[in-house]
């Protein structure tokens, strides 16, 4: 069964329910390739299956139970 994962409901520290909220994200790999294009370097780019895997939907909470900022990131698998 494939399908979009459903949105975190848990503290990933401490495992208190939490409502979280989508939040923006902008991949790792496309920030580290703006850096070295800025220095002058021209990094090899990644297949297009590492950077569909790694963009994934992004959330935010604060948890009520450990006062931590939590922000998850789920990863989309390949069909």
């Amino acid at each position: 069964m494939v399908g979009t994962p459903p949105r975190p409901q848990f503290c990933a520290w401490c495992g208190t329910p939490l409502a979280y909220a989508p939040h923006h994200h902008e991949p790792r790999f496309a920030t580290l390739a703006d850096e070295a294009q800025a220095s002058g370097e021209d990094p090899p780019p990644l297949p297009e299956s590492v950077e569909d895997v790694m963009r994934g939907d992004s959330y935010i909470g604060a948890c009520p139970g450990c006062r931590v900022l939590s922000h998850v990131i789920s990863h989309h698998a390949r069909p």
